[in-house]
């Protein structure tokens, strides 16, 4: 009878010694079902024998399969990045007035917003293909290689030979030694205490045992990961070898299937859609397109019933919807970003895409992956009891005897991370003292029984005597086991007591390892598994997952800087919680993965904020936490480094993985972690913020001062007999400004991140434009009022032109002011750098000097009179006045709004 699902395909006889062509191959069948084939059923259905495949046919089925990529690598390619650049919504609005200008014969202004749209995408350009770059560079530091067998021709002898994992294909032999990360997904054919770490894959932090059985077990394997005789790619072996088939390669794999991008046929993933910062830029280019829109033919329609049809109507209108436009912002942003991906990728954290500096800015909510992100992945001893549950140091002791046998015949550099670690807490606490035992035999572990062990020669009066030592999981230990330590009888009750044990430790995030022993008589001849019956219980040995040394102390940074932690793992809750207390970290509610299809997105985002444990989580179970935060409103990332942990690093504002994180999750993460050292997340975080705060700096003051501006022309063209302002003088002073704010681009070092996250809201953005533009038009229409007396009510000779070149000076002179000033209205505490200083008396400068220059003859500017001095300071000194009070009340206001806003979400 054949075995169940097996495809009977004729097995290659060519290793008899009967010669076929080098060039032929047999098509690969598909694997349906792998966990439900056996050994020889497996190499049939993948046309491959236990001698592997030759180079002919590697290089045959690599041509029609496909290189062994999990997940593509998202690197769009440069055609693909200048579109986006060229989409975005404020680089098209650019475009546009661009164009308007052409078309009314406005080549200067053409040219300035053009290069000024150019000089923002290839900025952005620019620094995404630094970070690219600096991604690359990475991976070549550590290229992934598999050990496999291959033959030259197919009656000739297979060699084992390393070649890149990319090259794998279906039907390929390879070997696994402890440590080798699983290349493909496999079907032992030969293991030897072999044991698998797939908390990449499932969380779970306790390594898994393999075994190369034959036919499968009869009752189904423990969800996806569970079949014994299967490894999958994204895990990593931790002990003991073996020899597999390859099953399946990229994104024929488990987890390349699982999160494989859309394909025909196939429903698409809902799109992450926009950060919220993002969304907060998308909302001030909309405004700021209907505004316009409005302005330019508003300005027209009333000067036009007010005073009649111009020639220079049109131009002035166009003037005026530029100068309402901050045609920097696609610059500043570009270089304000670009200078924190640098800053970064110089304190190890590569960043790829320039968007995650700002959005490290404006997090408040981070989602942590357990295993291997906020652990060691290494288990630390935390106790050893006796039998009854009360301490004791017997079952440390006779453990640590097995994980020294075991070390004193293998290599040290293969040494299971368990026994290391029961070697060093029982050298701490003295237990190891005296000459070793001699040992008779090793007893590696067994992944079907679970438990390894050593014989050894009884000491003292009993030498000569036989003493087994067994370690392992409780719940196969016990049942060998027949009394206790102190002789006691295991009777049901006592053994119900001791499942209690066991399950009350797991609660509190322990795991136990039991330990019993035996003694015989001498004899001959190795030892058997019926040796192993009538055991005596020593005790158990509690352990727990180490937390990495730096874990602590960035989380509580993170806290203090307003960011919400929440876990989200695969592992045990009681492992989750038990971690999460260590760490200093309050937890609220704790839930298991399969409970959150009972629950709306906003109840999940409250439990989420208010610290909850996500404990049993499947991936896509991790992305719906992350999702349902975002969809809250909320700033998210997701720190992880397992390809479990790939749709939520996908669907996260920013995702950031770990240093040693699995290819899979390096490669979709927006930042890379370059050490293990998790302070690092403060440093990102205050450059985050850092770089928020000058873009939302550079928009308060933008906003304000153009929209005070353009409301002031819309004024000037009710309350003057002439234009407010010359199109080029228009021009002229829109550009002073545009470049004085570039000082913005120019950071110095923030001391930290900053009591809170620095987010771009647009409502807030908007009332500030419009409380600081009206101040800012207020005192312009004061201007005006003082230049009607100056020159008597507009009737003395060359009026026009001293209105024109007073307005000049005093506009540039109170944008100088609004520069520092508004500057550090910011939510954290980031200062104005030398160059705004700078940059603001500069452009004061020029508001006063130019005019008398040759250049302001050629542009109409007039001399003004002592008196038109006077009434300008006046003017000025008043602006300054309010604007130092608005800012104060502004202050307040926010702060206030904040606590009420910080009490709610408590």
């Amino acid at each position: 009878m054949p075995e169940r699902g097996a495809r009977l395909l004729p097995l290659p006889t060519a290793d008899r010694g009967r010669q076929q062509p080098a060039d032929r191959t047999t098509p690969v069948a598909p694997v349906d079902d792998p966990a439900g084939l056996s050994r020889h059923a497996a190499l049939r259905a993948l046309a491959s024998t236990p001698r592997g495949l030759t180079e002919g046919e590697a290089e045959t089925r690599l041509a029609e399969l496909g290189e062994n990529l999990v997940l593509p690598l998202p690197e769009p390619t440069p055609a693909r990045r200048l579109r986006s650049a060229l989409a975005d919504p404020f680089t098209a609005l650019l475009a546009v007035l661009a164009g308007v200008c052409a078309l009314n014969g406005s080549w200067g202004s053409t040219a300035i917003i053009a290069a000024l749209v150019l000089a923002g995408c290839l900025l952005r350009l620019h620094g995404e293909r630094r970070s690219t770059a600096a991604l690359r560079s990475l991976r070549a530091l550590a290229p992934s290689t598999a050990t496999v067998l291959r033959r030259a021709e197919p009656g000739g002898l297979p060699l084992a030979r390393e070649i890149p994992t990319e090259q794998l294909v279906p039907g390929d032999v390879v070997r696994l030694a402890a440590g080798d990360a699983v290349p493909a997904d496999l079907r032992l054919l030969r293991a030897e205490g072999l044991t698998v770490d797939q908390s990449a894959l499932t969380g779970e932090s306790t390594p898994v045992p393999r075994a190369a059985v034959d036919l499968p077990p009869a009752e189904p394997a423990a969800g996806p990961f569970g079949a014994p005789q299967l490894c999958f790619a994204g895990s990593t072996v931790v002990t003991g070898s073996g020899t597999a088939l390859v099953l399946a390669t990229g994104p024929a794999t488990r987890f390349g299937a699982a999160h494989a991008l859309p394909t025909a046929g196939r429903a698409p993933r809902p799109a992450p859609g926009p950060s919220a910062g993002e969304r907060g830029m998308r909302r001030a280019v909309l405004v700021l397109i209907v505004f316009m829109l409005a302005v330019v033919p508003l300005t027209i329609g009333t000067d036009t019933l007010l005073h009649g049809w111009s020639g220079g109507l049109l131009p002035f209108a166009v003037a005026a919807a530029v100068g309402l436009t901050p045609e920097l912002l696609p610059l500043v942003v570009s270089s304000v970003l670009g200078r924190g991906s640098r800053r970064l990728a110089q304190d190890g954290l590569p960043v790829r895409r320039l968007a995650a500096v700002g959005e490290l800015g404006a997090l408040d909510v981070l989602c942590l992956d357990k295993t291997g992100t906020l652990t060691t992945g290494r288990p630390v001893v935390a106790g050893s009891l006796d039998g009854a549950g009360r301490p004791d140091q017997e079952a440390l002791r006779w453990a640590a005897v097995v994980a020294e046998a075991a070390l004193l015949h293998e290599e040290p550099g293969l040494l299971d991370p368990l026994d290391e670690a029961l070697l060093g807490a029982a050298d701490e606490a003295g237990l190891l003292d005296g000459p070793p035992p001699t040992v008779l035999e090793v007893l590696p572990f067994d992944p079907v029984r679970r438990r390894s062990g050593a014989l050894l020669r009884g000491p003292g009066p009993r030498a000569g005597a036989r003493v087994l030592l067994l370690k392992g999981a409780p719940e196969e230990l016990l049942e060998r086991c027949d009394r206790a330590a102190d002789g006691t009888a295991l009777d049901p009750a006592a053994r119900a007591e001791l499942d209690r044990l066991v399950a009350e430790r797991a609660g509190q995030g322990l795991r136990l390892l039991a330990v019993a022993r035996a003694e015989g008589g001498p004899r001959l001849g190795p030892h058997r598994p019926a040796d192993e019956a009538g055991l005596t219980l020593v005790g158990f040995v509690e352990l727990l997952d180490e937390p990495a040394d730096s874990a602590a102390p960035a989380l509580a940074l993170l806290r203090e800087s307003g960011v919400a932690l929440t876990v989200v793992t695969g592992d045990h809750p009681g492992t989750a919680v038990r971690l999460a207390e260590r760490l200093g970290l309050p937890v609220g509610r704790v839930l298991l993965g399969d409970r959150l299809a009972g629950l709306e997105p906003a109840e999940i985002a409250a439990l989420g904020v208010a610290g909850a444990v996500f404990a049993r989580c499947t991936p896509e179970q991790k992305a719906q936490v992350v999702r349902a935060l975002r969809e809250a409103g909320h700033s998210v990332g997701f720190l992880g480094d397992g390809v479990n942990d790939v749709p939520a690093l996908r669907t996260a504002d920013v995702g950031i993985a770990t240093a040693g994180a699995v290819g899979a999750a390096r490669e979709w993460a927006d930042v890379l972690l370059g050490t293990r050292d998790l302070a690092l997340l403060g440093r990102a975080l205050a450059v985050g913020r850092e770089a928020t705060a000058r873009v939302a700096a550079y928009l308060r003051i933008a906003l304000s001062c153009n929209l005070g501006n353009v409301l002031s022309m819309l004024a000037g063209g009710v309350l003057l007999p002439f234009l407010p302002m010359q199109p080029a003088q228009v021009l002229l002073q829109n550009l002073c400004f545009d470049a004085a704010q570039l000082s913005f681009a120019v950071s110095g070092r923030a001391a930290g991140p900053g009591p809170r996250p620095v987010r771009l809201r647009w409502g807030s953005l908007a009332g500030f434009a419009l409380a600081f533009g009206l101040l800012n038009s207020l005192s312009d229409i004061a201007m005006f009022e003082a230049m009607r007396q100056v020159t008597d009510g507009f009737s003395a000779p060359a009026a026009e032109s001293m209105f024109h070149t007073a307005w000049f000076a005093e506009n540039l002179v109170t944008q100088a002011i609004a520069l520092p000033v508004l500057y550090r209205l910011s939510r954290t505490r980031l200062r104005p750098p030398r160059p705004v200083w700078w940059a603001a008396a500069l452009l004061a400068a020029v508001g006063l000097l130019l005019p008398l220059s040759p250049v302001g003859d050629r542009l109409g500017f007039e001399e003004l009179p002592l008196a038109a001095y006077g009434s300008l300071g006046l003017v000025v000194a008043g602006y300054a006045a309010l604007l130092g009070a608005g800012r104060w009340l502004w202050w307040r206001l926010s702060e206030r709004a904040q606590q009420r806003a910080q009490q709610r979400i408590q």
